[in-house]
């Protein structure tokens, strides 16, 4: 078990540098599926060096995450879906009477209808709704990181919602 001390060192490093990692791992993944593995893998590693008592650097941390991106290639490569949208599953033993399981099922089903509609487009599509929706970066630092105008940015995320809509709309 972790010392507090080592739980409050680890927390520091990842509130400090996920963004930076996320930003890093989303841009040289050419997967999608694969980020949310490859960051749980990264962070797993600096958190064991962490409790070795290990002092992470910023160019430490990131030899790291450029080791861990190339190791999951390289060792690590699995065909599965990975949903960035769903909810995290309720505990086992534990049910409620207000569920609503059409509810439930309807927004898992679009969810995942959303997600095949989006691995479909172009790797850049997919990055740009990754840093947009999931780590909250606005339309101009995902122009800077993935080295596009601002308003490519906004042409490929606000057509690729209008091509959603119309989709839905006709459903």
């Amino acid at each position: 078990m972790a010392s507090e001390e080592t739980l409050k060192k680890f927390e520091k490093i990842y509130n400090e540098t996920y963004k930076e990692v996320a930003l890093y791992v989303v841009t040289h993944v050419k997967n999608c599926q694969d980020v949310e593995d490859i960051l749980q893998t990264i962070y797993m590693h600096i958190f064991k060096e962490v409790k070795k008592k290990q002092e992470i650097n910023k160019p430490y941390l990131f030899g790291i995450v450029k080791h861990k991106v190339k190791d999951y290639y390289r060792f690590h490569y699995k065909d599965k879906i990975v949903s960035f949208f769903e909810k995290k599953e309720m505990e086992e033993n534990t049910l409620k009477d207000d569920i609503d399981i059409e509810k439930i099922t309807s927004i898992k089903w679009d969810t995942e209808e959303v997600w095949r509609i989006l691995k479909k487009k172009k790797v850049v599509v997919f990055q740009i709704f990754y840093l947009y929706y999931v780590e909250e970066f606005t339309l101009k630092e995902i122009a800077k990181h993935l080295n596009l105008t601002e308003s490519n940015v906004k042409h490929y995320l606000y057509r690729t919602i209008n091509e959603l809509k119309e989709k839905y709309r006709e459903e």
